[in-house]
């Protein structure tokens, strides 16, 4: 029997992994229960292949009722979650699709094994392992308070003037590390020869907004200032960042003329903007709007409101529009990467697709938009088949963004 419920909890996550709830308790599983399974499906036949070789040698249920039961359950755990792994291998062809799609400049992806460091057995583990030659200048500080600190990652063959990807990580503002976040992307970029910067910022509701983005502008005017003795060239930054870091980044580029958020003391940076952005299912719209969240922004809401910003959104429209990125767009905004599960239920599908058009109709600088199906929030925490896909994307667009001048990347497409 107790075989028996582990294999309809496989079932259950499997099958919430492929469809996730959208209301009460179903809703609240339907992220750590779909993630785990949509990321883990090559895991989960495993178990289920061994629970059944396990009762084989144990002589099976006796009971024939629970036999059938047990067989029924199993089959359909093994051919679902096939069904995922399958996803996660096909996500390769969804993701080289859509970034040739972009009219004006289309990106060609390389081949999986024309990566410098997301080898096979590597995606096979799932485990984000780091090169062995990295190089970390840890808890560096770029203000005087505890979480403004980040991390430098290089390698020792890193050549002089490299680019630099420059990662803000996620955890709905109110937690997050960033030794947690974004480390496949980050390993590959390292292991091309760019310099990665990790950052911490100021978490709510110990500190309310603008905290979060004055850290993230404030890290940003260390990393031009700082960046030649790091090695780096501070005309060549790409920042990313995934769910709320993905607002924050998308924010901070879009915001490069706005003075508003931007620290003291940085005298010497005359110009704020990035070469390009990296948006991971990130949180693109802030008041919740129905339209852009297709009816699922009140979660949103009830966050800001209590937690992170601590006023209503109804009265205070304004400031909402301001820290929401789709409002931000002007027609000299830098290029955009924007990856998208399909399944996530934290960030809902529509409101990449709202930026995406409101971005198309306003700016000139081209955006690539992956929209991956049957995936759910932060997919890329883990080093699957899929992740390694959007992996490729983003070493693709960052390398075009930084290869070109500033001024070609935001002339009028055509």
């Amino acid at each position: 029997m107790v075989v028996t419920l582990f294999s309809l909890f496989l079932l259950v996550s499997v099958l919430t992994a492929l469809r996730p709830g959208r209301k009460g308790i179903v809703k609240i599983l339907a992220y750590p229960v779909g993630w785990a399974a949509g990321e883990l499906a090559l895991q989960a036949i495993a178990m289920q292949l061994a629970t059944i070789g396990f009762l084989v040698w144990w002589q099976w249920p006796q009971r024939e009722w629970l036999s059938t039961t047990l067989i029924v359950i199993s089959v359909l755990v093994i051919l679902c979650n096939l069904i995922l792994l399958g996803v996660q291998f096909h996500s390769r062809s969804v993701v080289a699709r859509a970034m040739s799609r972009e009219a004006s400049e289309p990106l060609t992806l390389g081949r999986p094994r024309d990566d410098r460091f997301g080898s096979w057995w590597r995606t096979l583990l799932q485990i984000p392992l780091h090169p062995r030659d990295l190089l970390v200048q840890s808890n560096v500080p770029y203000g005087p308070l505890k979480r403004q600190r980040l991390d430098v990652w290089r390698l020792s063959t890193t050549p002089l003037d490299a680019p630099i990807i420059f990662f803000v990580h996620g955890g709905a503002w109110i937690f997050g590390d960033k030794r947690e976040q974004g480390r496949p992307m980050l390993h590959e970029f390292v292991s091309r020869g760019w310099i990665a910067v990790a950052m911490n910022y100021r978490l709510a509701p110990k500190y309310r907004w603008p905290a979060q983005i004055e850290d993230v502008t404030r890290a940003l005017g260390w990393i031009k200032q700082s960046a030649k003795s790091l090695g780096g060239d501070p005309e060549r930054i790409v920042i990313a960042g995934g769910s709320a870091g993905g607002h924050l980044a998308a924010l901070a580029a879009l915001c490069a003329d706005d003075p508003q958020w931007r620290p003291p003391g940085f005298t010497r940076v005359t110009d704020w903007s990035v070469r390009g952005c990296i948006s991971l299912y990130g949180v693109l719209e802030m008041t919740g709007d129905d339209v852009a969240w297709d009816g699922h922004g009140d979660k949103l809401r009830d966050l800001l409101e209590n937690t992170v910003v601590g006023v209503p959104v109804e009265g205070h429209d304004d400031l909402y529009r301001s820290l929401s990125p789709v409002e931000r767009i002007t027609p000299n905004a830098p290029p955009f990467l924007v990856i998208q599960g399909g399944n996530d239920t934290m960030v809902d599908v529509h409101v990449a697709r709202y930026f995406v058009q409101r971005f198309r109709e306003v700016a000139t600088a081209p955006i690539y938009y992956v929209e991956i199906p049957l995936t759910q929030h932060a997919f890329d925490v883990s080093a699957s088949p899929r992740t390694s896909a959007t992996v490729r994307a983003a070493v693709a667009f960052a390398e075009h963004v930084t290869s070109r001048s500033r001024e070609s990347l935001n002339s009028p497409q055509t």
